[in-house]
């Protein structure tokens, strides 16, 4: 060969070495690392730290079922504020479970409305949503009793609730008009449910009742969100309400799944009560999957923008954090708002609260099928709950 030759051919391969060397695909991660830790609060963007107010102040009012809680930004105080109600589940009748997700709402810059709707156990469930909507109004009234107050922007209301509440999100979305409510620009029902069971026979034959959803109206961005992993309700009602709302643009109405993540030992499993959230104790879950998806669905709501976060199936609304040696968490599943989606399809937990897989061997209490509410009228408002045997307590739900 040619000087010249050699010297371009080796030229050439020590050119292409490195290259090779770039291109190599990464390692594969192990299926599981116990020494990876699950990722932390982003510091920016929908679901993180970066908040407009640095406090939060808190005022309540009202009795019995008609009796709620309004959190308004401070620190710098706003004049006006868009208004997000926030919908509890099944007993939860203190805002305490869910603390931590109401006072980053609000200070993102929202007023937070969290109606107690029930009086107690045995509310009747025709009440929750004309409870709900009247303590709504309510809190209008009281905010706009006093100008020093923070004051409600009705152009600019969302409503979001978990289990009982998020049935209820559905229906109060659904009758916004009947029940004198701002129109919902915005609606999540969070793992919503009518009856203590993941059947759905149990579903259908609830006691809470069922609007017509085909009332949300079209520009509401609609989320209905439930989990891979929830023994308690299911599927079916998110389905349901994804389905039922065919008057909502398909662009602007989405149904997520959340995937449990059983990578390192703090495992992710989305069970249903993962949406509570105290001061002290929230997690991956929270921060990158319901806070960012709520945060994400009223800022596109209220203000324009970062709508990937909360629709359109992109990786920024699929995105669910990454673990320290750098695998992503497993990522949310969405469906797209002109998908037909049966809510009878089948629906089974994948694990149980542990991580264990749910159909390993005999279920515990609280993760067999919930008793089948059967389709009769509740009890009246005045009989009282008789306490449950200790140890077979029900769940909020």
């Amino acid at each position: 060969m040619k000087p010249t030759l050699l010297l371009a051919a080796l030229l050439f391969a020590a050119w292409c070495g490195p290259c090779s060397l770039a291109q190599e695909a990464p390692k594969p991660f192990p299926e599981t690392n116990p020494q990876a830790e699950p990722p932390s609060q982003p510091t920016e963007g929908p679901g993180s730290t970066a908040y407009a107010h640095a406090a939060v102040e808190t005022h309540d009012q009202g009795v019995g079922g008609e009796h709620f809680w309004v959190y308004t930004p401070a620190e710098p105080r706003p004049a006006k504020a868009p208004v997000v109600c926030f919908v509890h589940g099944y007993g939860a009748l203190e805002p305490e479970p869910y603390l931590g997700w109401l006072k980053h709402i609000c200070r993102r810059g929202a007023i937070v409305i969290y109606p107690q709707y029930q009086a107690h156990g045995l509310e009747p469930t025709s009440n929750y949503a004309p409870n709900s909507a009247k303590a709504v109004l309510e809190a209008f009234a009281w905010l706009e009793a006093d100008q020093q107050r923070v004051q409600p922007d009705k152009d600019k209301f969302a409503i979001v609730g978990h289990s009982a509440g998020g049935m209820t999100t559905g229906n109060l979305a659904a009758d916004w008009e009947t029940l004198k409510l701002p129109k919902p620009r915005a609606a999540m029902p969070v793992q919503p449910g009518r009856a203590f069971s993941y059947t759905a026979a149990a579903q259908k034959n609830g006691l809470i009742p069922l609007s017509d959803f085909a009332r949300i109206p079209a520009d509401c961005l609609l989320l209905p969100v439930f989990g891979d992993s929830d023994a308690t309700v299911g599927a079916w009602c998110a389905r349901k309400i994804f389905a039922d709302a065919s008057a909502v643009k398909p662009e602007n109405k989405n149904l997520v799944e959340f995937r449990s993540c059983l990578y390192c030992s703090q495992r992710l499993v989305a069970h249903h009560t993962t949406p509570a959230a105290t001061v002290e104790e929230h997690d991956a879950l929270d921060w990158y999957g319901y806070w960012k998806l709520l945060d994400g669905l009223t800022d596109a709501a209220f203000h324009g923008k970062n709508r990937e976060y909360a629709l359109g199936n992109t990786e920024k609304q699929r995105f669910m954090g990454k673990y320290s040696d750098g695998r992503p968490v497993c990522e949310l599943s969405v469906t797209l708002g002109d998908a037909k989606v049966d809510p009878d399809q089948a629906y089974e937990p994948r694990y149980a609260r542990d991580g264990s897989p749910f159909n390993n061997g005999p279920k515990r209490r609280e993760e067999r099928p919930r008793r089948e509410a059967p389709p009769e009228e509740p009890r009246k408002r005045e009989e009282k709950p008789a306490p449950a045997p200790e140890g077979e307590r029900e769940e909020e739900f």
